[in-house]
């Protein structure tokens, strides 16, 4: 198998990988793997070192001074290329397990909290240092530490919606076209099986306890679902119609995905102006998020 067949074989498809994905992180993380595809690495342990190291590039944020906010910015650049590169082991090597995808999941949102919460408090301490000039906040004139804080929870929030909407549509995509994804309630089943297995088997309740929060986002998605269908006993649809009328919607979704929140965040901190990167996450992000589902409402109703 050629060195590209290889790399394609690590993706899940080239239509739902987010496009920084694919021309930044994805292709440094297979680099990565081949690198280390001879030594006992598992999935689990690239996940933990991405969780580690992205976790620290937040706490870097949180001190606020450019030095830190460009080792912050190679930190989280870093661990999100790890965290491409363990679902690629996984993929080739085929050592992935239920809970590892789970743990591959929680890395992003995990280290997202550590992330925002840094750049809060960064933003604070820099305010109290007289180091930045909180432009956006010349049109709202608030108290600055108020700004600062509604700012940073509001770009949290955000990136985390428009993360889970990219997420929602990417996983129905390949559900549809490729029968890669399992319907939500059918894997809702598998992962209710599953904690009932560990739980049988004894202890494992850490393991447990992140299935039974998987459960919950599935259950979210899956009531989105069918709030987005009009008619619940609807056929299933076209695959070839869905693909041609979706593929470049998709495209455009991956625009609001966690790699564009990254690369963004990255961008801000080594131009030294973390504000500016909780404003695209609330102001254009937000608004490209409501036209792309106000445009994927009315090509539901086309692809069947």
């Amino acid at each position: 198998m050629s060195l590209y067949s290889q790399y394609k074989s690590s993706l899940k498809a080239i239509e739902v990988e987010e496009i920084f994905d694919l021309i930044i992180y994805r292709p440094l993380a297979f680099l990565f793997v081949k690198a280390t595809y001879s030594i006992n690495i598992t999935p689990d342990m690239v996940s933990v070192a991405a969780l580690t190291i992205g976790s620290t590039a937040g706490i870097m944020f949180g001190f606020g001074g450019y030095t830190f906010l460009v080792i912050g910015a190679i930190l989280y650049f870093t661990s999100n290329v790890l965290d491409c590169a363990d679902g690629q082991i996984a993929r080739l090597k085929k050592n992935g397990t239920k809970v590892g995808r789970i743990v591959d999941g929680f890395v992003d949102y995990i280290v997202s909290i550590f992330v925002f919460v840094g750049i809060g408090i960064g933003l604070t301490t820099q305010f109290n240092w007289h180091e930045v000039n909180l432009w956006g906040n010349a049109f709202l004139q608030w108290d600055p530490i108020v700004y600062i804080w509604v700012a940073s929870i509001l770009g949290a929030i955000s990136s985390a919606v428009q993360a889970f909407y990219f997420d929602f549509y990417r996983n129905k995509f390949l559900e549809v076209v490729y029968g890669k994804a399992q319907n939500i309630i059918e894997e809702i089943k598998e992962y209710e099986d599953e904690s009932e297995r560990l739980k049988e088997n004894g202890s494992h309740s850490f393991q447990r306890f992140l299935i039974s929060i998987y459960l919950k986002y599935s259950a979210l998605q899956l009531k989105i679902q069918k709030d987005h269908e009009e008619n619940h006993n609807e056929q299933k649809p076209n695959p070839k119609v869905y693909y041609a009328k979706n593929r470049l919607l998709l495209r455009l979704w991956s625009y609001v995905g966690s790699t564009t929140h990254i690369t963004l965040c990255v961008i801000t901190a080594l131009l030294g102006n973390m504000e500016a990167f909780l404003i695209i996450c609330i102001l254009p992000l937000n608004l490209l998020m409501l036209v792309l589902f106000l445009v994927q409402k009315q090509v539901n109703k086309v692809t069947v």
